[in-house]
C-alpha cells in the first residue's frame, strides 16, 4: 500500500480495530480465536492501532503485550460482563432531563438561558470503568521489553478538523503530518480513549489540552495509515460489518427518522472510509507488482498485506434478536427517534449487554477459526504454530 519508505527490515504485522460501539464484542471473540492458535505468550501484534471502541479493545490488548493469551482472555472476561448501564447512564432521570432539556433547546424556551444539550447519551459511567480495568503503566514495560512496537489511538479534533493519531511506542518513531490527519506521540491516558470514543451527538466530546475531540472515525480517511507509519508491513483488521450489501427488506418506505440517520451515520464512520482504504490499498499493491524491481525500489510507496476478519452474519439481526436485554429507558427512547422495530443499526451499536455480546464473541470466535490456517500463515507461523522463516 502506499506508505513512507524505510530502512529495510523484517517484517512487522500490526492489528487495526475500528469502532462500532457494542459491536467491539465481535473484536473480544476474533481476538480469542486468535490467541488459541498462535504459539503460547506470542504477542502476533507488535503494532497495535485503534479507533473509538476499537480503540479500547486496541490499548486493553497492548497493555498486555507481554502474555497476549492472558490480554485477550481479560477483554472476553471485560466483554461478557458488560451492561449498558457501565457505558452510558440509563436512569430515568438522567433520560428524561436529556430529552427535555433537547426539546426545549429547539424552542423559544431555549432564550431563557437554558444551556444546549452536549449530547444524547452520558458516557460518565464508561470513564470509571476504563480506569478500573486498564492499566496504562504497563504500557511502557511492554514497549522496553520488545513486546509491543507502537499502541495508537485515533480521536478527531473538532478545532482543527484532522484526525489524531495519538501513539507510544519505542525510540525513534517519527510524528507525521498529512491532509488532514497527524501522528503526535504521547504518553496515552484514559481522557484519549474516551476521546477516541466520544460518537458524535450521541456521547460528550472530550477536551485534551486546548482541543475538544470526538470520535476518532470521523476525521480518519486513511484508517490504515497510522500503523503503517508505525512499521506495519502486514495488517490484520477485524471489522464489525458483514461483507454482504444491505437489501431492501420488502417494507412501504417510510421517511428516514432522526434516529435511523444516526444509525446510518455511525455505519458511515466506523466501516466505509476503511473499506474505501483496504480496495485503495490492494490497488495500490497490484500496481506495484506490475513495475519491474529496479523501478518497485525508487518509489516511496511500499507493498502492505492486508487480511480482514468480519462478520459473517448481520449483526443487527443478532441486535433484534436481543433487544429485549436493552434497558427500557433506552428502548423508549429509541422509539421515540423512530428505530425501534424497523432498523436495527442504531441499537446494534449502543446494545451493550451480556446476551447480546457473548452472541458476538461467539460469532468472532467461529468466523476467525474458521479461517485459522490462513491467519497463522499470514501472522508469520506454519500450520505447527512455529515461526516460518524470514517472517
Amino acid at each position: 500500500m502506499g506508505g513512507e519508505s524505510t530502512a529495510p527490515r523484517q517484517q512487522t504485522v500490526g492489528l487495526v480495530l475500528p469502532g462500532g460501539g457494542a459491536r467491539g464484542a465481535y473484536q473480544a471473540g476474533a481476538l480469542d480465536a486468535i490467541a488459541e492458535i498462535v504459539p503460547e505468550g506470542v504477542n502476533p501484534f507488535p503494532v497495535i492501532m485503534g479507533a473509538s471502541v476499537g480503540a479500547i479493545n486496541a490499548v486493553a490488548l497492548a497493555t498486555h503485550a507481554r502474555n497476549f493469551k492472558r490480554g485477550v482472555d481479560q477483554m472476553v472476561d471485560f466483554w461478557d460482563d458488560l451492561h449498558t448501564s457501565d457505558v452510558y447512564r440509563t436512569d430515568l432521570a438522567t433520560i428524561m432531563k436529556g430529552g427535555a432539556q433537547w426539546v426545549a433547546s429547539m424552542t423559544p424556551l431555549a432564550s431563557l438561558g437554558i444551556p444546549n444539550p452536549r449530547s444524547l447519551l452520558d458516557s460518565a459511567p464508561l470513564g470509571e470503568l476504563l480506569r478500573k480495568h486498564i492499566h496504562l503503566d504497563r504500557l511502557d514495560e511492554a514497549i522496553q521489553d520488545g513486546a509491543l512496537r507502537a499502541i495508537g489511538v485515533t480521536a478527531s479534533s473538532y478545532d482543527r478538523a484532522r484526525a489524531i493519531t495519538f501513539f507510544q511506542g519505542v525510540e525513534g518513531l517519527e510524528e507525521w503530518v498529512r491532509v488532514r490527519r497527524d501522528g503526535v506521540a504521547v504518553k496515552l491516558k484514559i481522557e484519549h480513549l474516551m476521546a477516541s470514543a466520544a460518537l458524535p451527538f450521541v456521547f460528550t466530546a472530550q477536551r485534551i489540552g486546548d482541543e475538544y475531540y470526538g470520535d476518532g472515525s470521523l476525521r480518519l480517511t486513511s484508517p490504515l495509515s497510522p500503523a503503517i507509519h508505525c512499521g506495519a508491513d502486514r495488517i490484520l483488521v477485524i471489522g464489525i460489518r458483514d461483507a454482504k450489501p444491505d437489501k431492501l427488506a420488502g417494507l412501504e418506505p417510510v421517511y428516514p427518522s432522526l434516529g435511523t440517520l444516526s444509525g446510518y451515520l455511525l455505519d458511515t464512520i466506523f466501516m466505509d472510509n476503511l473499506d474505501a482504504d483496504i480496495e485503495r490499498a490492494r490497488r495500490v499493491d497490484h500496481t506495484l507488482s506490475l513495475l519491474p524491481l529496479e523501478q518497485q525500489r525508487s518509489t516511496r510507496l511500499r507493498d502492505i498485506d492486508i487480511l480482514v476478519v468480519q462478520p459473517s452474519r448481520d449483526v443487527r439481526d443478532i441486535a433484534r434478536e436481543h433487544a429485549h436485554e436493552m434497558p427500557w429507558t433506552i428502548r423508549m427512547l429509541l422509539r421515540r427517534l423512530g428505530v425501534w422495530g424497523r432498523d436495527w443499526r442504531l441499537p446494534s451499536y449502543l446494545l451493550f449487554e451480556p446476551g447480546y455480546c457473548r452472541a458476538l464473541i461467539d460469532l468472532g470466535y467461529t468466523d476467525t477459526m474458521a479461517r485459522s490456517k490462513e491467519i497463522l500463515e499470514f501472522l508469520g507461523f506454519d500450520g505447527s504454530g512455529s515461526p516460518q522463516s524470514g517472517t
